[in-house]
């Protein structure tokens, strides 16, 4: 435990105002923001480099690490003038961690061990998010995907990273157990789910010919994959036709389409515990 006096000291280098592209970049870290979140860590048993605390609250931090059976932990205790002029935004809880991700699963390979990982007895719903841009959306589908049971998601090349600190924080610590696979070829990746592994590849559209969520035939598989589109734009004309299913939630008052989260919420319910 080391106390810091001034917000240049270069043992706070990895905390001082740097953005999460640049940290994921030149460090491989994500920062979890909150008590709550660097306990989640610890229980996950990831690696945490370090934390950064306020004074007053190093006690909590003694007694998490010790609870975790962990002792080779750098802690940097500060005030909170230092603390926060550090990390350039006001820390509600005093409290922020740099943390290894879980070895990340990329590609053919990647899925392959998740899925078999998952095992028969799994919940067999894959979500896949070929393009979700916003870091809080992709943080809350973790956590909506992990609390209703979801065996995985599938990322997109052009989907956020997952590890940005708010999407962390909105996951609320569900991408630390949630498996990730991420594609530079996602197409290629939905061809192996079907032919390989047996999914069906779900659509969920806004379009009147799609099949009503209530009406879905849940005894036609028990494998699917479902792919959610952009907040912007849906999804690409080009995944829709590759799936073996479109569906959509119907509508009232005129209301063209849900916040991505939200969809997901209502679809994954009826597809994991209906």
């Amino acid at each position: 435990m080391t106390s810091i006096d001034s917000s240049d000291d270069p043992r706070l280098a990895l905390y001082t105002a740097m953005k999460d592209r640049d940290i994921r970049r030149e460090t491989g870290l994500f920062l979890a923001e909150g008590e709550h979140l660097v306990r989640r860590a610890l229980e996950a048993g990831l690696t945490v480099r370090s934390v950064l605390v306020l004074e007053q609250k190093a006690g909590r931090v003694e007694a998490m690490l010790s609870d975790a059976g962990v002792d080779s932990v750098e802690v940097l205790t500060c005030t909170r003038q230092v603390l926060e002029s550090a990390v350039g935004f006001p820390l509600h809880q005093g409290i922020i961690a740099a943390v290894q991700p879980p070895n990340a699963s990329a590609g053919l390979e990647g899925l392959d061990q998740v899925v078999k990982d998952r095992g028969d007895n799994a919940t067999p719903t894959l979500l896949v998010c070929p393009e979700i841009t916003n870091v809080e959306n992709l943080g809350l589908l973790a956590r909506v995907a992990a609390g209703l049971g979801v065996g995985a998601m599938v990322l997109g090349p052009r989907c956020a990273d997952p590890w940005y600190r708010r999407s962390v924080r909105v996951s609320m610590g569900a991408v630390f157990k949630l498996p990730i696979v991420r594609f530079d070829n996602l197409e290629a990746g939905l061809d192996r789910l079907r032919a390989l592994h047996g999914y069906t590849l779900v659509a969920t559209v806004t379009d009147a010919n799609a099949t009503p969520l209530r009406e879905v035939n849940m005894a036609a598989s028990k494998k699917r994959a479902i792919l959610l589109g952009s907040e912007g734009y849906g999804l690409p004309e080009d995944l829709v036709a590759r799936c073996d299913e479109k569906v959509r939630i119907p509508m009232h008052a005129d209301t063209d389409s849900l916040n991505v989260a939200v969809a997901a919420g209502i679809v994954l319910h009826h597809y994991c515990l209906s």
